[in-house]
């Protein structure tokens, strides 16, 4: 799903154009004769502006922001969900004591409500003046085709993002499958190269799933799978990459700033990850359903190869952990 509170003009999506939206504000402020042509975005209770038209009276600038908390024209757009026009800011009781008339340049605002296509709310589309300025209808029916289009967009973003979410989740589990990993696993590489940080791999197998098939049923093997997955994503951190390598083999990629021992570090996580899943699975009454394999790695950033490769050196890892069980 897409991250509502996700800064949409620093993200690295590529799927909406902001140029587009970079000339629908030069076209507003050049048809309206206003200094700001705006669009903005209401994330964690601030308002971010993610494209602002280029005239060069323009005060405003991609990526400023102000609080939820200021007597703002885009916070009462929010609150109403409805067109708001202000033509004289100064003559009008309800604005001319707000700290963007009374102490800045304000004079004048024409603003409407984007939505996401779920109906959440987005953001605003705004006109901004530093004179007194009358609207005409015609053009603020202009501004409503350019919310729609706007709207357009972030649908597809949305759409996008789903489609995505679908192909890289396991269906089972709901946790990233091996698609999903190698996707933010190559991307979580190149990270922590750049920021010179060490990636830690946990390589977990379900000892006996087969067995435990063949003799409880395959409910009851699925249902370790589930388990161990929650299991998983409990004990990890939220910055983890926790994913299903298929049928019952499953990882935690997950990545270091601060100096340590870190292979102690994911021994401690593999061990109480294999306490919480005894624990979750004891209701079964038999010990073979209780017994997981691991074996974790560490690769410091000068060191890391292909993300494959990393996998398969903590896959033998835990193979030499299976082995010596038998």
């Amino acid at each position: 799903m897409v991250d509502n509170q996700a800064c949409l003009s620093r993200s690295e999506q590529n799927i909406i154009d902001l140029n587009k939206w970079q000339q629908i504000t030069d076209l507003i402020a050049e048809l309206f004769g206003s200094a700001s042509g705006t669009i903005v975005q209401l994330r964690e209770n601030e308002f971010n502006v993610v494209v602002a038209s280029q005239n060069k009276d323009n005060f405003l600038s991609r990526n400023d922001t102000w609080s939820w908390d200021i007597h703002s024209f885009c916070r009462k757009i929010i609150e109403t969900k409805q067109q708001l026009t202000v033509e004289h800011a100064e003559m009008d009781a309800c604005w001319k004591q707000s700290p963007l008339v009374a102490e800045g340049q304000i004079r004048s605002y024409c603003g409407l409500p984007i939505f996401w296509p779920c109906g959440e709310l987005f953001g605003t589309l705004c006109i901004i003046d530093t004179k007194e300025t009358e609207h005409s209808p015609a053009l603020i029916k202009l501004l409503e085709q350019f919310c729609r289009l706007i709207t357009a967009d972030l649908k597809m973003l949305r759409d996008y993002q789903e489609i995505r979410d679908l192909a890289l989740t396991d269906e089972l589990t709901g946790i990233h499958n091996r698609r999903g990993l190698s996707f933010l696993g190559e991307q979580r590489i190149k990270e922590a190269r750049r920021a010179k940080q060490t990636i830690g791999i946990v390589y977990l197998d379900i000892d006996h799933l087969k067995r435990i098939n063949d003799r409880h049923g395959h409910q009851i093997g699925d249902q370790c799978i589930i388990t161990l997955a929650n299991v998983l994503t409990v004990n990890g951190r939220e910055s983890d990459i926790i994913a299903r390598m298929g049928g019952d083999e499953f990882i935690i990629m997950t990545s270091f700033s601060d100096e340590y021992d870190y292979d102690h570090h994911l021994e401690k996580l593999s061990l109480r990850i294999l306490d919480c899943y005894k624990t979750a699975v004891s209701e079964y009454d038999t010990d073979e359903i209780t017994s997981i394999s691991y074996g974790h790695r560490t690769f410091n950033y000068a060191s890391m190869t292909f993300l494959e490769e990393m996998i398969e050196e903590t896959d033998q890892l835990m193979y030499r952990n299976k082995n010596s069980k038998r």
